[in-house]
C-alpha cells in the first residue's frame, strides 16, 4: 500500500516502509538521485509483493551529503537531518507500530542509528528498524560498478557511459572520514579499479536486497 494514494482509515497499523536516499553527485555518468532511485526501486518491489503488510512512503531525498563538499549536492546538516527524521517518525508512530528505513545512502547511516536508538529506547509502542542497501565486499564505494550496474537495470537512459572513457579511478585513502570525495578523486567516483557496467550484476544486486528486505519485514509480522 502506498500512503500517497491511501485514506486515513486504510493506513492504520501497517509497517511503514521509508526509502532514504540523497541528491548528490555520482560522478560524470550517473544522476544526482542515484541513491534515492536505487532505494526507491527496492522498496517499491517489496511493496508490490507485501502490499497488505507495508505502507510505502515517499522517498526522503534531502539528507546529509557534506562528504561531497565542492561538488553539487542538495542536503542539510547532520543535526538538522536527525531532528527532521525524529519528527517524521514521531508523527508516523501515531498510526503505525513499526517503521523500516530503507537506506540507500551511506552518509546517513550513523545519523539514523542515533535517531533509531533514541526512538526505540523512549517509545514503548513504536519501533524503528533499518535496512541498508549494500553489496558485501564490494569494490564500489561511490558511483562505481554496483551503483552504475543497478541504475543501468532500473533505467538505462540514466547512465552516460561515454563520460567514463577518460576517468582516472585512483583515489586517496581517508575519503568519507577525513577528506571529501572531491579531495579523493576529482571525478567524484570512489571505486576500486575501473567501473564495469554489468547488467546481470545489477539485477542480482537489486534482487538480493529485495529478498533480504522482505525477510526482515516478514520477521516483524510474527
Amino acid at each position: 500500500m502506498k500512503i500517497l494514494y491511501s485514506n486515513k482509515d486504510d493506513i492504520q497499523n501497517k509497517i511503514a516502509l521509508i526509502p532514504v536516499g540523497s541528491l548528490e553527485q555520482h560522478g560524470p555518468h550517473l544522476p544526482m538521485g542515484t541513491d534515492s532511485i536505487i532505494a526507491e526501486e527496492i522498496a517499491k518491489r517489496v511493496e508490490e509483493e507485501l502490499n497488505n503488510v507495508v505502507l510505502l512512503f515517499p522517498t526522503v531525498y534531502y539528507t546529509c551529503s557534506m562528504e561531497h563538499e565542492g561538488f553539487p549536492y542538495a542536503g542539510v546538516s547532520y543535526i538538522t537531518f536527525a531532528s527532521y527524521m525524529l519528527e517524521i517518525l514521531n508523527s508516523i508512530s501515531k498510526f503505525s507500530k513499526k517503521a523500516v528505513l530503507v537506506i540507500g545512502h551511506g552518509g546517513v547511516v550513523s545519523v539514523i542509528d542515533v535517531v533509531k536508538r533514541q526512538l526505540n529506547f523512549t517509545n514503548k509502542t513504536f519501533k524503528v528498524y533499518t535496512f541498508t542497501v549494500q553489496e558485501e565486499n564490494s569494490e564500489d564505494l561511490h558511483a562505481g560498478t554496483i551503483e552504475t550496474s543497478a541504475i543501468k537495470v532500473i533505467n538505462p537512459k540514466l547512465v552516460n557511459e561515454d563520460k567514463l572513457k577518460d576517468v582516472d579511478y585512483s583515489f586517496q585513502e581517508g575519503v568519507f572520514d577525513i577528506i571529501t570525495t572531491k579531495e579523493s578523486n576529482p571525478y567524484g567516483i570512489i571505486n576500486k579499479g575501473k567501473v564495469v557496467i554489468d547488467e546481470e550484476k545489477g539485477r542480482v544486486f537489486i534482487s538480493k536486497n529485495v529478498e533480504k528486505l522482505k525477510r526482515l519485514i516478514l520477521s516483524l509480522t510474527c
